[in-house]
């Protein structure tokens, strides 16, 4: 193997987790230790007593991490105790003696035979950089190339290697990556890198780049024609890079990660990048930030069209109104002509006749009468077509532009919309008025005739009027988007669905990639998979109505109503609330210590890494520094005004805040404080489904200043100002995952990128959420990654008339019926449609939002949508099912939304130091200060988990009962009433130190009496 570099891809914290003997806690041991037949029979092939608990301890570590280790008995003396108490009580062991090399060896043997298992050997090396050459393809950041690594590992039963080869082979893997990628780049034209360069190049003190990166502020004329100027200027690098970047190789996935290091950096820094890294970075970020843009102009567009039919509606409306009150008014008058008519003076001539009763009946109110006297409706298409035709100012500012700058393209190729596009396009390019629009007469043959008549001004006019063209077919646009039919391939939310989806011949290879990748269930959803599932809405039919009848189930309720009809209702089980005053007992300290000493703790520092490690000497963050950043992201008030309410310097943190503080480092950092939170002995104690964690996803608004064009008005919750919302997956109290989305953004589209998207150490076997979180594919999207989907369902009884079943409905004697027959048949047909969608998702060829969000909405593949709908049918009846006859169930699942509203506030006091409200220029930097507050958050949580575990332990210690340990785990570490917010922020010389171990006193003396056992 060449020598190279070798780069850092685990923190020490993460090292020592993943490299160190395991620590159980007592119910852990009992689960890792104890023996199956086969694994007893392996067992008695040593004689001696040090021998067997030895192979005990080995096996038990390496089902835990698949590595052995090299240890003595006293380093694992808790270990060894609880052997000694379960298995051998009667036997006399002596531990003054180790165990020889050979009979290590041998138990080595033993246990990969057992496991299947081969051990890691240096002839795996060139296999396994190939691979992780590979997966930095597409993730090129090492940490989430390592996860995948290790996924790969599981699967092949190949033993974890050691640190340093890891490194070697990741530090190889990137040098022959980074060799690629810079011969590539090399042949890039001159032209493209002259052009390249310019975007660097100040021009009236700001660079062109720095304008491209600027994200839409809101729908107003300035910010869609700066968006459309955009697109406009670059168009040539675009369509250079939609060229030369397959030939790079990147998913895009990685794609969009070094768009963002770009985006991130200050153009003068992406200019202290050697040329190749330079031209890479702008390449992928031009390829992104153009699809972006195109993006922002489809959303532009739909606003703004749906603003014009809204305008049509309110303006029917007025008219109607208008023409009622005419005719009413009236109607006194034509009173007054009818009694005059008959009696009028004789002998009057036509002219004197026509000036009496136009005196009394205006001429032009006849009409209006005698229709209304008919009884005609008033004609709303009509009207409509009148506001639109006062409307050419609204289509030449606004949709006309985005009309030249995206290039629409329909799935049909012989579809009319795009004959009309064509019309207008090829008419404005040329610098064309619209008056001067003419329009083909196969075209005209094209639009329904029902329509033909209001395109024109005047009903006696020959031609059809342009404007009024134009709205019609920016109307018809609108609705052909929103079905997922006129596409965009250029964007990333409004391309066509196609481009979303793996390519259907890798639906041939789906074995071999779900192996790689850890997903065994994908292969066979539509057979084994299938099977299982029906098998399990038939028990779970069969165990309900059986409970309900035999009155089993104490929390389901039946009545008669006077009408001798039954009706039933379900009990919700109460959950008792500690009295205890806990934390606020404890001695107030100050946020910039929690965060401090939860730093130092689990040596988060090093998840700070610079923007670009690979590329520049490695630099350890100031830790005092970054202290003062997040604080003043998480709070809002940004790092100018910390300099002035801190001790730091402006300078220190400005830097600071751009080479460290980012989307990814947050993340990452939220990460190993999340896997310190799980790595206590209290943390399973926490779950609400015995030993399967259960989490929760919810989202909430908060207002923001600076508009985006995320940004959006939500009158329910913010009144008239706009805002985003906050969607965060809260696990056992721990905030593992959060992302911004506009308020108009529904949340269910985006539960599967929270799950998938969790890189912590928290595995998530059940999630739940409220009504938001449902959609019609959400079941099926989560359990085909392993996750059970267990909603929060608002009305139960309700839900219970969309069950289904697979017996005929008649065999259904009971107070709950199934509505109909599962089909069956139509899941079967659509197999490789649904394999592909799911192959999809699991692969990230778009964000799985996108792809849930066209597959639930878009009228696009009915068939296969249909049968993912009738496949979520089964899991959403299971689940209903379930609710109906578990009140444990519903009482977990209401107490995991309450730790998450807990959250929610521990978030709103964060964010409440500073108003409250986002003040992002750019979607990239609320993103930032959202991570940030969670951060804050979970090290708050980290903080009085800390606490709360070491009682527990000491509680353990001190023989407190089941039942007792039970009551304290109901403990929430989601409490912020002894941290002090405010104040002045001195940072410097402060070392995080807090004197854990008087405080534990503390809380322990109070509550002795309440869980302590004499």
């Amino acid at each position: 193997m060449p020598k190279t570099k070798r780069i850092q891809i685990l923190s020490e914290t993460e090292k020592n987790d993943l490299y160190c003997i395991p620590l159980y806690n007592p119910h852990e041991r009992n689960e890792y230790f104890e023996l199956s037949k086969p694994e007893q029979a392996y067992l008695n092939k040593y004689n001696t007593a040090r021998t067997r608990i030895y192979f005990i301890l080995q096996l038990g570590y390496f089902k835990a991490k698949q590595q052995f280790f090299n240890f003595d008995f006293h380093d694992v003396k808790h270990d060894v105790k609880h052997l000694k108490k379960t298995m051998f009580q009667n036997t006399k062991l002596k531990f003054d003696k180790g165990i020889s090399r050979k009979i290590r060896s041998k138990q080595i043997e033993d246990i990969l035979k057992l496991t299947g298992y081969t051990n890691w050997s240096t002839e795996y090396s060139k296999q396994i950089i190939n691979q992780i050459s590979k997966l930095i393809r597409y993730h090129p950041q090492s940490h989430s190339a390592l996860r995948q690594l290790f996924s790969y590992l599981e699967n092949k039963q190949i033993v974890i290697p050691s640190y340093r080869s890891l490194q070697d082979m990741f530090s190889s893997a990137y040098a022959q990556e980074n060799k690629r990628l810079d011969g590539l780049m090399n042949s890039v034209p001159r032209k493209i890198q002259v052009k390249l360069a310019s975007l660097l190049v100040k021009s009236d003190g700001i660079t062109p780049f720095n304008q491209i990166r600027g994200d839409q502020k809101d729908f107003k004329y300035k910010a869609v024609r700066l968006e459309v100027n955009k697109a406009g200027d670059l168009h040539e690098l675009y369509t250079f890079s939609k060229e030369f970047i397959p030939r790079l190789e990147l998913s895009k996935n990685a794609i969009r990660y070094y768009s963002e290091i770009a985006s991130t950096y200050a153009a003068y820094r992406v200019k202290r990048l050697n040329k190749t890294q330079q031209w890479l970075h702008l390449i992928c970020f031009i390829s992104f930030r153009y699809q972006q843009i195109l993006d922002n102009l489809i959303v532009s567009f739909n606003y703004h069209t749906k603003s014009l039919m809204d305008g049509s509606k309110l303006h029917i409306q007025m008219a109607m109104l208008e023409h009622s009150s005419k005719a009413a008014a009236n109607i006194p008058q034509l009173a007054k002509f009818l009694k005059w008519f008959p009696s009028r003076e004789k002998g009057l001539n036509h002219k004197q006749l026509n000036e009496i009763a136009y005196n009394i009946l205006p001429a032009e109110q006849f009409p209006v009468l005698a229709e209304f006297l008919k009884g005609n409706k008033f004609d709303k298409k009509t009207s409509k077509w009148e506001y639109f035709s006062s409307t050419s100012r609204i289509q030449s500012l606004y949709l006309r532009p985005i009309l030249m700058a995206v290039p629409f393209v329909h799935y049909k190729e012989d579809s009319v919309i795009v004959e009309y596009i064509n019309v207008l396009k090829n008419h404005y390019s040329k610098s064309k008025s619209p008056s001067k629009l003419i329009i083909p007469e196969h075209v005209i043959e094209k639009i329904p005739s029902s329509v033909k008549g209001f395109l024109k001004r005047n009903k006696t006019d020959k031609n059809i009027d342009p404007y009024l063209f134009e709205v019609y077919v920016y109307q018809k646009m609108y609705h052909e988007i929103d079905r997922g039919r006129l596409c965009c391939n250029e964007s990333i939310s409004y391309c066509d669905i196609e481009f979303d989806l793996v390519d259907d011949s890798k639906v041939d290879q789906i074995e071999t990639i779900c192996e790689e990748l850890g997903f065994p269930r994908i292969p066979v959803y539509c057979d084994k998979r299938l099977d299982d599932v029906l098998s399990e809405l038939d028990n779970a039919w069969q165990r309900t109505t059986t409970n309900i009848e035999n009155n089993l189930n104490t929390g389901f309720m039946v009545k008669q109503t006077e009408d001798g009809v039954s009706v039933w209702n379900l009990l919700y089980d109460s959950t008792e609330k500690l009295d205890v005053s806990f934390f606020s007992d404890l001695p107030k300290v100050e946020i910039a210590d929690v965060i401090m000493y939860v730093g130092n703790l689990i040596n988060m520092w090093e998840g700070f890494s610079h923007i670009k490690p690979r590329y520049i000497k490695r630099q350890k963050p100031l830790t005092v520094a970054i202290n003062a950043c997040l604080l003043s992201e998480a709070f809002g008030f940004g790092v100018t005004k910390m300099s002035e309410m801190s001790d730091l310097k402006l300078h220190i943190l400005r830097t600071t805040r751009e080479d460290f503080v980012r989307i990814d480092t947050l993340t990452t950092v939220n990460d190993l404080i999340s896997n310190h939170i799980e790595s206590l002995s209290i943390f399973k104690n926490w779950n609400l489904l015995d030993d399967r964690l259960l989490a929760d996803a919810d989202g909430q608004k908060h207002s923001t200043t600076d508009s985006t064009i995320q940004s959006r008005y939500s009158r329910k919750y913010l009144g008239k100002g706009k805002g985003i919302s906050i969607y965060t997956l809260i696990a056992n109290f721990v905030a593992v995952n959060a992302k911004n989305i506009g308020l108009n953004e529904y949340e269910g589209h985006s539960l599967y990128d929270m799950i998938y998207g969790n890189k912590t150490d928290v595995y998530i076997d059940v999630v739940t959420g409220d009504n938001h979180s449902l959609n019609k594919l959400n079941f099926v999207a989560l359990d085909s990654i392993g996750v059970d989907y267990v909603p929060s369902i608002k009305n139960v009884k309700e839900a219970a008339n969309e069950l289904f079943s697979m017996d005929s409905i008649e065999n259904y004697k009971g107070i709950l019926k199934p509505k109909r027959i599962i089909d069956v048949d139509l899941i079967k047909h659509q197999k490789r449609g649904i394999l592909r969608i799911l192959l999809s998702l699991v692969l990230q060829e778009n964000t799985q939002s996108i792809i849930i969000r066209k597959l639930n909405s878009h009228a696009r593949y009915s068939r296969l949508r249909a049968a993912l709908y009738e496949y979520n049918n089964i899991f959403k009846t299971i689940h209903i099912l379930n609710l109906i006859d578990d009140i444990q169930l519903r009482k977990a699942i209401r107490t995991a939304r309450n730790r998450t509203e807990a959250y929610h506030q521990l978030q709103n006091q964060i964010r409440n130091i500073f108003k409250g409200i986002f003040k992002g220029r750019r979607i990239v930097d609320n993103r930032i200060s959202a991570h940030a507050s969670r951060l804050i958050a979970n090290s708050i949580i980290a903080y009085n988990s800390i606490v709360l575990n070491n009682i527990y332990e000491n509680m353990i210690a001190e023989g407190v009962s089941q039942e007792e340990l039970d009551k304290f785990a109901r403990i929430s570490p989601i409490a912020w009433a002894h941290i002090l917010f405010t104040g002045k922020y001195k940072f410097k010389n402060k070392k995080g130190q807090i004197d854990v171990s008087k405080l534990i006193m503390i809380l322990q003396s109070a509550m002795k009496e309440s869980f302590f056992t004499k």
